[in-house]
């Protein structure tokens, strides 16, 4: 067996370290040090680590357990108060790059379709990284938090609908749309009601 992928995470953790301790330094997220050290070793710059199925793995596991852990410290009270003000900010931070996006794509090819991919492709948020920063400046809690949070998983789910319109748009049906919009009700409904139990 190669275990090749141990030293990759070895340096991975030696250099994530390294830099977040000079962004937090200078007042900066130490997250911004990880993704300073990401782009140094990959194959944007030198190359030294490339992606594999353990990396991807321990890349998505390690993203679950930031949301697992904002979960928990979300409260659920707070999160539902301020629904109408997360679709608001949501909706905008959807709106604006789709139209932008299309419109910068559209100077370099004519094919719509593709144009308007490029734009809903750009209105995808990160908001695992939107979380680390915000549980590392120990605002996550707070109303800004709770509005950044929403509005990021709002602009996603949104985000996703789009995406999955676009590419089923040759054989979506009036009935797979449904069943979308299903799962995606059923999933937060479930998630609300055992939150709710345990409060």
């Amino acid at each position: 067996m190669n275990y090749t992928f141990l030293l990759d995470i070895g340096l991975i953790i030696l250099f994530v370290k390294i830099f977040s301790m000079i962004t937090g330094k200078i007042h900066m997220p130490k997250m911004l040090g990880g993704l300073i050290a990401g782009v140094l070793l990959g194959p944007a710059v030198f190359n030294i680590i490339q992606t594999n199925n353990i990396l991807e793995f321990l890349a998505n596991f390690g993203i679950i357990l930031i949301m697992f852990l904002a979960g928990m410290e979300t409260s659920l009270k707070k999160f539902m108060a301020g629904t109408k003000k997360f679709v608001i900010i949501a909706s905008l931070g959807v709106v604006i790059p789709l139209l932008f996006g299309f419109l910068f794509s559209k100077c370099y090819t004519l094919d719509n379709s593709l144009n308007l991919f490029f734009g809903i492709v750009i209105t995808a948020t990160s908001v695992s990284i939107t979380v680390e920063s915000l549980m590392e400046m120990k605002k996550l809690k707070t109303n800004v938090g709770m509005a950044i949070l929403g509005a990021g998983v709002v602009d996603d789910i949104i985000g996703i609908i789009f995406l999955s319109l676009i590419l089923n748009s040759g054989n979506l049906t009036l009935a797979s749309f449904a069943i979308l919009i299903l799962k995606i009700i059923i999933f937060f409904a479930l998630a609300i009601a055992l939150r709710i139990h345990n409060v």
